[in-house]
């Protein structure tokens, strides 16, 4: 049948099932970005083929719903043929049973002199009632079961017509539900494959983010060490040994002729607390002999590379301790943390 080309092309619907049978292996380790837009992309397309598919099924379902009714109005038409041709066979044995009777009735009327003892046509071969019984019984018969059986032939031949098309439209419904459990086993492979994609996705931008994140976390702390190596360094080369014990609150004057205090800081010291490497300011935000608050003085101990002395209140350190802080931050930010007086 004509429907059987177009819906045989609906076949090619099967090959994708195929088409989605490999594996995406997400690799161990960091995932490059590359990784991540490929696994995006196979989601993208797959999400794309879901729709496709399910226009496909609509097609083939609304096909086999029409074929199915096609199939059921031939074998309605089927069954009125048979109804047709047993009527058509009551009428003609009712038609032959009612003209025998006519046809009796009408020899008799004709003829009433007739003896009953007599044999039937007996002494009469030529006359006008034989005749007239004769036509009736074997020519009008006769013709009238010809028409007859020529439409139970032509009914018979429509019924074996209309039952080769109900066989080639049931070939066709098969087919059509073939195709459709087909496509419908395809649409549940594209949706598991969408949900592994998506699973792999997500594990591989976590990965590609915990990459990134330890990547930054090493830079900084290898930047830190650096860094705090290179004011350790620099403390120790500029740095004397002093071994200044003044106790809290007892005012420690660095002469000037201290190499290991610079000009500059000399009259910090002296004008923050007058020498006093004790001394508090009265909110008691500024401690120590520079008057160092407490945020200061731990970027200071950072930079000096004496970790140690990190959140230790600047005025219970020794003045000692105090110049190394206090140099330190000097090479780093040179005058500007400091008083204005002393430039």
């Amino acid at each position: 049948m004509q429907r059987l080309a177009a819906v045989g092309a609906g076949t090619l619907g099967l090959t994708f099932v195929t088409a989605i049978t490999t594996t995406v292996v997400v690799p161990q380790g960091p995932v490059a970005a590359d990784q991540v837009s490929s696994l995006r992309t196979q989601a993208t397309q797959i999400a794309q083929d879901l729709v496709l598919e399910q226009l496909q099924i609509g097609a083939y379902q609304q096909q086999y719903d029409v074929d199915t009714a096609k199939v059921q109005s031939d074998e309605a038409a089927i069954g009125s043929s048979k109804n047709q041709i047993q009527a058509d066979i009551g009428r003609v044995q009712s038609d032959r049973k009612r003209l025998q009777s006519e046809s009796v009735s009408a020899y008799i009327n004709l003829d009433p002199e007739v003896n009953g003892s007599e044999a039937l046509f007996e002494n009469q071969k030529e006359s006008p009632s034989r005749k007239v019984y004769e036509e009736v019984v074997s020519g009008d018969i006769a013709l009238t079961i010809a028409a007859i059986h020529t439409d139970e032939n032509g009914v018979r031949a429509q019924r074996a017509t209309l039952e080769q098309q109900v066989v080639e439209e049931q070939a066709t419904t098969n087919q059509e539900a073939m195709l459709l459990s087909a496509a419908s086993r395809t649409k549940v492979q594209l949706a598991s494959k969408q949900s592994e994609i998506s699973g792999q996705l997500t594990t591989a931008v976590a990965q590609q983010q915990a990459a990134q994140a330890a990547a930054a976390a090493a830079a900084v702390q290898a930047a830190q060490a650096k860094a705090a190596a290179a004011a350790a360094k620099s403390s120790a080369s500029q740095l004397p040994v002093r071994t200044s014990t003044a106790p809290q609150g007892t005012t420690v004057s660095s002469s000037a002729g201290d190499p290991a205090l610079p000009r500059f800081l000399q009259c910090v010291l002296q004008v923050e607390s007058g020498g006093n490497y004790g001394a508090v300011s009265p909110g008691g935000l500024y401690m120590g002999g520079f008057q160092f608050s407490q945020s200061t003085w731990n970027v200071a101990a950072q930079l000096a590379g004496m970790p140690q002395l990190i959140n230790i209140p600047p005025n219970d350190a020794t003045p000692a301790e105090q110049d190394d802080l206090a140099i330190a931050l000097y090479q780093a930010d040179g005058e500007q943390p400091w008083n204005d007086s002393c430039r």
